[in-house]
């Protein structure tokens, strides 16, 4: 029987630079950036996750779904073949950072204050060098009792997977096959003290990538079209597009994290769809971002492609699109929205679905679920998990169209900048408490030390 843990909060309490901040740095500094494009490479990071498992008994693998493109998977067989096996599930990328609207070096790795800052110290750098960590001290204790364990270390999560985990499922699909997984998000404390509550991912917003096609006539600059030209046509597309707002719609998850997670003033106001929009209007902008994107399904437009230059007036303009959809919603939804949102212009372009990704979740219930809460509450005495739902995709909707149960869990300090969470991930001055690093390393130590006993027969 696992003891609660002494407290580990007061940054000032730990070394200046433990382990998993010495990694998370390492892994910080060597800037594998995914912009989505052609010239990205893990292999940085990758390397380094191979060197720093590398003596241990696990069977390791890579594999390079491109040139630079290098997943690692490690797995530890366990004593019981019929048990399920627990996946510790992290990506290696990092989306872009302009060093000029950060305070600290976006690859620098500084620790200031009580705090790593750096692209990828909170999306999820620190989870695969805590992850590691706890998997390599696992390794080393000899026999395995249990079910089977996987360190994946997976690349191209932030362009949807498909140089990763997505290669992975369709390529190698036994090296990534899991009945329980555990991956990045969830585990940011609200409430008291007394009644403590840590949010669990366990449904993600379906993610689609849809482009428009405008055309119209062409010609020199110096002698425009009489009618619209392309260009034109697309900012008028751009603009009926956000001034449309799709419907309110309350689903299970999002009922039920209100009440879970919310004051029980706001339970009716955010949980009745004609009032949700009065309640955002009245909440901080990150509050507010992320109520409206959980309630409804979010339709944004990210580039633009033309096909003129300096002189010539575009015939074409090609608009890129960033769907997500809410559990249950379509592509005839997806198409429904965007037909209303267009009007009479609907007809005049040509809209393609480039990927389709259909929401997806694990219901919060079952022997895994209740580990993790036992595991959390040995950092957090009687806190209770909360399911969420995440605006953004991660790679366990791979692992849930297997079916597979897949939660997006961490634990955070009580000096993690909460507020400022939306701000931070993927935005500017991502940084994480040496604090959540400690805690987070001994989460998964404990709950790998919780799954063998549970899987153990």
């Amino acid at each position: 029987m696992l003891s609660p843990r002494a407290s580990v909060y007061d940054a000032g309490a730990l070394p200046a630079l433990t382990e998993e901040v010495e990694l998370t740095q390492a892994l910080i500094r060597n800037a594998c950036v995914n912009d989505g494009g052609t010239n990205v490479s893990e292999l940085p990071n990758a390397d380094l996750m191979l060197a720093i498992l590398d003596g241990t008994t696990a069977d390791i693998e890579y594999f390079d779904a491109a040139p630079g493109r290098r997943s690692v998977i490690a797995r530890l067989p366990g004593t019981d073949s019929t048990a399920p096996t627990l996946m510790l599930l992290g990506h290696t990328d990092v989306v872009p950072a302009n060093p000029d609207a950060w305070q600290r070096d976006p690859f620098g790795g500084e620790v200031v204050d009580g705090f790593l800052w750096g692209r990828g110290s909170l999306d999820m750098l620190s989870y695969v060098a805590t992850m590691s960590l706890a998997f390599r001290d696992y390794a080393a204790q000899g026999i395995h009792r249990g079910g089977d364990v996987v360190l994946a270390l997976v690349a191209d999560e932030e362009a949807l997977g498909s140089q990763g985990m997505g290669w992975l499922q369709e390529h190698e699909p036994d090296a990534v096959t899991a009945q329980w997984v555990v991956t990045e998000s969830g585990g940011i404390p609200s409430g008291t003290p007394a009644d403590r509550r840590l949010g669990v991912l366990t449904a993600e917003k379906g993610a689609w990538r849809m482009a428009i096609t405008v055309r119209s006539a062409g010609g020199h600059g110096s002698m425009p079209p009489i009618s619209a030209s392309a260009l034109e046509k697309a900012a008028e597309v751009i603009v009926r597009l956000r001034k449309h707002q799709p419907q309110i719609v309350v689903t299970e998850e999002w009922h039920t994290y209100v009440h879970a997670a919310w004051d029980q003033s706001v339970h009716e106001a955010l949980t009745n769809p004609s009032t949700v929009d009065l309640v955002v209007d009245l909440l901080p902008e990150s509050a507010a971002r992320t109520v409206s994107a959980l309630t409804r399904m979010t339709i944004v437009p990210t580039t633009v492609e033309t096909s003129g230059s300096l002189n010539v007036v575009a015939d074409t303009a090609r608009i890129n699109l960033d769907v997500r959809t809410l559990p249950g919603q379509d592509r005839v939804d997806v198409l429904n929205e965007i037909n209303a949102a267009l009007g009479d212009l609907f007809e005049e372009v040509q809209v393609e679905v480039v990927v389709s990704g259909a929401a997806t979740r694990t219901p919060p219930v079952g022997p895994w679920w209740n580990l993790l809460q036992t595991a959390a509450r040995l950092q957090y005495p009687n806190a209770r998990l909360t399911p969420a739902v995440s605006p953004g995709a991660t790679d366990a909707r791979f692992m849930r169209q297997r079916g597979a149960e897949a939660f997006g869990f961490g634990l955070m300090s009580e000096h993690f900048p909460a507020a400022e969470i939306s701000t931070m991930l993927h935005g500017v001055n991502e940084r994480i408490d040496l604090s959540s690093l400690a805690m987070m390393r001994t989460l998964w130590q404990d709950l790998l030390a919780m799954f063998a006993a549970e899987t153990t027969r």
